[in-house]
C-alpha cells in the first residue's frame, strides 16, 4: 500500500508508516516517481514467493538451536528473524513478524487486541486498531492458511499451529 497524501509533515509520514504503508508519497509529485515507487513495493512484496501449506515437512530429530521454534510447518527464528513454512522461507514485515512471534510466544492463548497492539505496536498506540486486522491477514496469507490464526470474536487473536516449544 503506498499512501498518497498532502500532509507531509514528518509525523503525518511516520504515523502513515506505522499503520501499514508499504511507502508514503506528499503532494506534489511526479507520476515518474510514482511509478518508480509503485515498482519498488511490488518487487519487495513479489521477493519470496508465498508457499501453499499441503502437510507438514518431516523433521530430522535433533535439538532445535536456541530461539528456534517449530509449530507444525512453522519455523521461527527469532534471532535471525526468519520464518521457514514447511521448509520453504518466507518473507515477513518487521510488524509481521512481531505479530507472528508474539502468537507463537504461547501457541493456542488468545491475546487481546490490546495486548498485541501494545506489544506489537507501542502502549500509546493511538492510529485505528483495523491496522492489527490487515496485519493478521498478511501474516495468514504469508502462513499459506487462513485458519493458523484464528479470530476470537470480540476478543482477539490465537496461533492454533502447535508443535514443540523452545525457549530462548
Amino acid at each position: 500500500m503506498i499512501m498518497l497524501t498532502a500532509r507531509d509533515a514528518e509525523s503525518d509520514r511516520v504515523v502513515g508508516l506505522e499503520l501499514g504503508a508499504d511507502d508514503y508519497l506528499a503532494k506534489p509529485f511526479s507520476m515518474r516517481e510514482l511509478i518508480a515507487r509503485i515498482r519498488a513495493v511490488l518487487r519487495r512484496a513479489h521477493a519470496e514467493p508465498v508457499p501453499v501449506v499441503a502437510a507438514a515437512t518431516p523433521v530430522a530429530a535433533g535439538p532445535l538451536p536456541a530461539g528456534v521454534q517449530e509449530l507444525g510447518p512453522l519455523t521461527l527464528d527469532r534471532r535471525t528473524r526468519q520464518v521457514r513454512v514447511a521448509g520453504t522461507p518466507v518473507a515477513f514485515a518487521p510488524k509481521e513478524f512481531d505479530l507472528l512471534a508474539l502468537l507463537a510466544e504461547d501457541p493456542g492463548a488468545v491475546y487481546s487486541r490490546q495486548q498485541i497492539l501494545d506489544t506489537v505496536w507501542d502502549p500509546h498506540y493511538f492510529g485505528p486498531t483495523k491496522t492489527l486486522d490487515v496485519h493478521v491477514a498478511a501474516v495468514r496469507r504469508k502462513l499459506g492458511d487462513p485458519e493458523a490464526i484464528e479470530t476470537i470474536r470480540r476478543v482477539g487473536f490465537r496461533l492454533t499451529w502447535t508443535g514443540e516449544q523452545v525457549t530462548a
